[in-house]
């Protein structure tokens, strides 16, 4: 009886291990490959090894989704940020937000490397939502600056 109990305890355990992992958000675990100055995608939760720079940029999120849905007039064309975070090995993680908007900043400076938005997709249709795991940024990663300073 006590084997039994615990084999049953430790498949317990086991099958907790195993919630995490299912329940995690979208992305691999694996970063993907891009090249300097080479546009590339990442869903949330998912990373990107710039070349040999030791740069990774991964995508955390979609915290605000504003844009004015296809189907629908509005008086402003709307915004969407898109929160990422990047890190120089050795150093730390950094987060920033960038945005679609034009006239917002879609583009900034991460220590001697400027880090771009082209596009967030999917573009909002009205009357469907987007789901948080649809979400797929498209990014460039480029040597030198013309971006306002983050830090």
């Amino acid at each position: 009886m006590r084997d039994a109990v615990l084999v049953f305890a430790a498949a317990l355990v086991f099958a907790a291990a195993l919630v995490p992992a299912a329940g995690s958000s979208t992305g691999s675990s694996q970063p993907h490959k891009a090249a300097l100055g080479e546009r590339f995608t990442l869903r949330i939760g998912e990373s990107a090894q710039i070349g040999a720079e030791a740069l990774q940029i991964g995508f955390e999120d979609v915290p605000a989704d504003s844009r004015c849905p296809r189907g629908e007039q509005c008086i402003r064309e709307g915004d969407a940020a898109v929160r990422l975070w990047l890190q120089k090995a050795p150093g730390p993680r950094e987060r920033i937000e960038l945005r679609t908007a034009p006239k917002e900043q879609s583009a900034m400076r991460f220590l001697s490397y400027e880090v771009r938005l082209v596009r967030l997709d999917p573009y909002p249709v009205s009357g469907r939502p987007i789901a948080r795991g649809d979400y797929v940024a498209t990014l460039e990663v480029i040597r030198g600056s013309t971006a306002a300073p983050d830090r």
